[in-house]
């Protein structure tokens, strides 16, 4: 390799760790801080550059966005429906995929769907995540009851029930989220006899 062309390969080498320690502090502010709150100086002190570095790789919030979205799904590691319940032997056991499934999203990145939920009203740019969260937690719900063709109130009372609020109920109250996928998973069940009484749950 050339000097020249080695020169230009550092360079863009550590173009990219700048770049990535930028998100990363972007990503830590926004879920201690919130997404509005968080200003161009406060990124470029966590991460540890000047505030005109910030600015070159990322001019507005419309570029950064998209970078930490990146980040965040990746820790929010929501499942595919089309994953989640392969081999499922039993109604119960997809009850019980789909609430850990969840419930483990939340126990990872609960406040990033907290700032998403809360600030999509003042940043239009936040409702394309919030609706992918909210598509991706609808077609679990549904494929996890596909095979017990609930009633569209048995459906709803679920999607209710693996809601980040009902979690953090549990959790709040010193339940670990162990804990609570048993108990929701109990209460899906109770509630599927109750408003699907031709559903079989087993």
């Amino acid at each position: 390799m050339s000097p020249r062309k080695y020169e230009m390969s550092r360079r863009g080498a550590a173009m990219e760790q700048t770049r990535a320690r930028i998100v990363a502090a972007t990503v830590a502010a926004h879920r201690e801080l919130g997404i509005g709150a968080t200003s161009w100086d406060e990124i470029a002190r966590r991460a540890g550059v000047g505030v005109g570095t910030v600015y070159r790789h990322f001019p507005a919030l419309d570029q950064l966005l998209p970078a930490c979205g990146e980040v965040v799904a990746r820790t929010l590691a929501l499942p595919a429906a089309s994953h989640l319940f392969a081999g499922a032997s039993s109604a119960r056991e997809r009850i019980e995929r789909l609430v850990a499934g969840v419930f483990g999203a939340y126990e990872r990145g609960a406040p990033f769907i907290d700032n998403i939920r809360r600030e999509r009203g003042q940043l239009p740019q936040l409702e394309d995540y919030h609706q992918q969260i909210e598509d991706t937690l609808d077609a679990l719900v549904g494929e996890a009851l596909r095979p017990l063709a609930p009633s569209p109130v048995a459906s709803d009372i679920v999607r209710a029930l693996i809601d980040l609020p009902t979690w953090r109920a549990f959790t709040d109250r010193g339940f670990t989220t162990e804990q609570a996928i048993e108990i929701v998973s109990g209460l899906i069940e109770c509630s599927l006899r109750a408003h699907s009484p031709a559903s079989r749950i087993g």
